[in-house]
């Protein structure tokens, strides 16, 4: 596995660029507003194989949850989908997926999911989906471009899994590949680049090396001008005292970023510890910086 935070934005080669885009096949746009205290979508779009589910309100803090629909279930070689998020000044959303992400073979071809998200001052925009989940000879890029104000607030987390394949070996797919990018106030903070490309020898029979013998890996990034160093070492102390929970071994780190931010990169092998890390370190900034209580995503 190889990911980096720098703050480069040169194109990765081989990689789909955010403005070379396809025909999508699905596309969505969501523009959120504060209406008195209450985040109301003032713009919804969307066309083709995405949906959205009615709005929820999970809490009295005003922020919005919405769920996205694919009908069709799985991405497949060649399909697009693309995403344009707005949260205007003081309005807050949360958004996440119906379910996982299923991304089957794309032989000779690629499948793509692309953000566009800009945020205005006091903006909350927080995406937790459940877990990606890569099967053989899948191809799959993402990237999400961020636009924020320095005052927002952004949160966006990503689990990755090893898909089935008929022979019940794992890391069948050809390569999982994110890219995030974030500016603030205009100025370029952070560029995350995870890749995951089993073909290049960092995978054997007997040993999965990069990973550490852990077969699933989540990535948590969070903007917000409130992060600082002392804030990483308490998020640190309450992921180490979490370890205790999962029942399996979770190899986690938190870093500060530019922006100022912190990323979280965490190495386990199952989706349930992952899903539980990500959440506990959304609960903490979520009550910390805005007095919400833990995410209840209503999904099961």
């Amino acid at each position: 596995m190889t990911a980096d935070t720098t703050l480069s934005d040169a194109p990765v080669e081989g990689m789909p660029r955010f403005h070379q885009l396809r025909e999508p096949v699905g596309t969505m746009d969501l523009h959120i507003a504060n209406r008195d205290g209450r985040s109301v979508a003032s713009h919804r779009y969307h066309q083709g194989a995405l949906r959205l589910m009615r709005a929820h309100y999970l809490d009295d803090s005003g922020q919005v949850y919405y769920t996205i629909i694919n009908p069709g279930g799985a991405y497949f070689g060649g399909d697009d989908y693309h995403f344009t998020i707005k949260v205007e000044e003081d309005a807050s959303l949360l958004l996440t997926g119906q379910s996982a992400t299923k991304v089957y073979k794309t032989p000779d071809d690629y499948s793509l999911q692309d953000f566009d998200v800009e945020l205005g001052p006091g903006a909350v925009f927080e995406y937790i989906p459940d877990q990606l989940i890569a099967y053989e000879d899948a191809t799959y890029s993402q990237h999400m471009n961020v636009r924020m104000d320095p005052t927002a607030s952004l949160l966006s987390a990503e689990i990755v899994t090893p898909g089935w394949s008929p022979d019940g070996s794992l890391f069948k797919f050809d390569e999982v590949r994110m890219r995030t990018a974030v500016e603030v106030g205009g100025e370029l903070a952070l560029v995350d680049n995870l890749l995951v490309r089993p073909g290049d020898g960092f995978f054997t029979d007997d040993s999965l090396l990069f990973l550490e013998d852990q077969t699933h890996f989540a990535t948590l990034i969070a903007v917000d001008p409130r992060i600082d160093a002392d804030l990483v070492k308490e998020i640190r102390e309450i992921m180490a005292e979490h370890q205790s929970t999962y029942s399996h071994k979770v190899l986690d780190a938190v870093t500060l970023t530019d922006g100022p931010g912190l990323a979280v990169r965490a190495l386990g092998s199952y989706t349930e510890d992952l899903y539980s890390l990500v959440t506990l370190v959304a609960n903490e900034l979520r009550s910390r910086f805005r007095g919400q209580g833990p995410l209840h995503l209503r999904k099961y």
